[in-house]
């Protein structure tokens, strides 16, 4: 007997065998059932999930001498014959070769005719897509109202190809490509059947490689069991499937994450001269950073495509790449494979793209450099430390410097950027309670407003205890007067971006209540802001208008963001 190889031996021959569409199987089980039996089908997905098959075994549980039957029998004369495409009732037609309209015309013809054994003549019609417009509308009558005694499915990879005039007049059902961990479970099911012995992981690299298709992942098993070892490893795999060595990769990753561009050239050149195809190996360098991501983003190591153990605890943290960083390298590689594909120069293309990623700067978030720029204890420290928000950093500033002196012009804490809290009393009470007692006494007996400008630090730091970020805006402030009920304040810093926050009414609020609780009663805040630029020892003045670089069209009045323009050669976007 002649070998069958795996794709055909084990060809599902019943619903229940059929892997990874559960839901197109139930549904279409429990239409055999009650016996709603559509005249039309249309299923719809990638190669080797099932489409076929599945229109063989509806065709069976329809013509079963059992059924109709949602379980066939598999050994009555329709079954095997259907099994073994020789059924009279079940035509199926190749779409690519048969698309003309006098194809159609056969068809349209020949469905008057009963079927010469079954309850039902089935017409399967796969890559239905391939066939022409003239085609597709010679079968519109005929599959809107065919013979009580036909039924249709049309199977195709290109659903989008298929006429809506079409598709309306079908019952559709969209297969999904199978889940790696699927696929894995039947190639160990083939496997122990046929007496074939692999290593840990060959198996989880094969279904990896079969992308959601299982007849990809039996053909390859095919393949492997073709060279006739007695225990199939994962390195077994990469050198007869020619799969690139995953070890190639994390060598391009490491001399990335080293900013080493002569290192990444070296592991890919290396991968070149072996003779891996340059498409094949931007398609592995991009699933490797998405694993790699996955890894960092899930926090499972094993994540990481785990069929070699010593790669089970490599991760993005041991690169020193943020998720921030992969994402943008994945980006430069997900561009790459589109311009790889059509290109001349593939090789060259792939050498260009590990470059960029190798030449790619770190990721900073836009918070980070105005907060450092801004003085506000935010960006990253000289030991490379990352801050993760404003309010997150100056509230463990806060903690940290609990015991340090009180806030005032020119401290140390205002050169850093951090605020200091004022030094509070042994029994937990508010620092500013306890330094003045005569405001204490005021409030109980709600006398008037308890002193003036010098109240300012005590209103500061009932700020701090509030909302630290928001304090820290204040490093640069002074008051300048206080008279009935209101609070003139000297902000040094005019940027546009002080004053948003500043003058933010729920801010503004929450500094009118922290200053009323201090003074004894209702207080208005006014501020007022030194021109942009000056700093306590400059001149008031007209505040400097600037363009930005890349847009002179637009102009911008904010220091601060000319510097994060010029730092990251940006640009001002107006919205919409």
């Amino acid at each position: 007997m002649s070998y069958v190889v795996l794709a055909r031996k084990w060809r599902p021959q019943t619903f229940s065998d059929v892997v990874g569409q559960k839901h197109v199987v139930a549904t279409l089980s429990a239409a055999v059932r009650s016996g709603r039996i559509g005249h039309a089908y249309l299923f719809s997905g990638p190669r080797g999930i099932g489409k076929t098959t599945v229109a063989r075994i509806l065709a069976k549980a329809l013509n079963c001498e059992e059924g109709p039957t949602d379980n066939p029998c598999g050994k009555c004369v329709s079954c095997t014959e259907i099994a073994k495409g020789k059924s009279l009732d079940v035509i199926e037609i190749d779409g690519a070769s048969n698309r003309r309209i006098e194809d159609a015309r056969g068809i349209r013809e020949a469905v008057q005719y009963a079927p010469l054994a079954g309850r039902k003549k089935i017409y399967i019609i796969d890559e239905a897509h391939m066939l022409t417009r003239e085609a597709f509308n010679a079968l519109l009558k005929t599959l809107e109202e065919p013979p009580e005694h036909v039924v249709f499915i049309l199977a195709t990879t290109e659903p989008g190809k298929i006429p809506e005039t079409i598709s309306s007049r079908c019952q559709r059902f969209d297969f999904h490509r199978i889940s790696q961990a699927e696929l894995e479970s039947r190639l160990l099911e083939i496997a122990a059947a046929e007496d074939l012995k692999v290593a840990d992981g060959t198996l989880r690299l094969l279904a990896a490689r079969a992308d959601g298709s299982m007849r990809d992942a039996e053909s390859l098993l095919d393949q492997l069991m073709s060279v006739g070892k007695a225990v199939i490893t994962p390195e077994d795999v990469v050198s007869i499937l020619g799969i690139p060595d995953m070890e190639v990769f994390f060598r391009i990753t490491d001399a990335v994450a080293d900013h080493d561009a002569g290192a990444a050239l070296e592991a890919l050149t290396g991968a070149l001269e072996a003779g891996f195809d340059p498409r094949d190996l931007i398609d592995g360098l991009v699933e490797h950073l998405g694993n790699l991501l996955l890894a960092t983003a899930t926090h499972d190591p094993k994540r990481v495509v785990g069929c070699f153990a010593e790669y089970r605890n490599r991760d993005s943290a041991s690169l020193g790449l943020s998720p921030d960083d992969l994402v943008r390298l994945l980006g430069i590689g997900i561009e790459s494979q589109s311009a790889v594909k059509w290109s001349s120069q593939a090789g060259l293309l792939v050498e260009l793209a590990v470059v960029r990623m190798a030449r790619l700067d770190r990721t900073v978030s836009i918070d980070e450099v105005v907060r450092s720029i801004a003085g506000t204890g935010g960006g990253r420290t000289g030991g490379g430390g990352d801050v993760k928000s404003s309010s997150a950093s100056v509230g463990a500033a806060n903690a940290t410097n609990s015991g340090g002196s009180e806030r005032r012009s020119g401290s140390p804490a205002q050169m850093t950027g951090v605020p200091a809290e004022p030094a509070g009393g042994s029994d937990g009470e508010p620092p500013s309670t306890l330094r003045h007692p005569e405001k204490e006494r005021s409030l109980e007996r709600g006398a008037a407003y308890v002193g003036g400008v010098e109240m300012w630090p005590d209103v500061v730091a009932a700020i701090r205890r509030e909302k630290p970020a928001l304090a820290a805006f204040l490093n640069e402030a002074d008051a300048a007067e206080f008279s009935a009920g209101e609070l003139a304040v000297t902000v040094q810093n005019g940027s546009r971006f002080h004053r948003d926050q500043l003058e933010d009414r729920t801010n503004m609020k929450l500094m009118e209540r922290m200053a009323g609780s201090v003074y004894g009663g209702p207080v208005r805040m006014k501020f007022r802001f030194a021109p942009t630029g000056l700093g306590k020892s400059g001149n008031a003045g007209e505040r400097p208008r600037t363009t930005c670089p890349s847009d002179p069209s637009v102009e911008a009045d904010d220091t601060m963001l000319n510097k994060v323009i010029e730092i990251f050669d940006g640009e001002i976007v107006k919205g919409t």
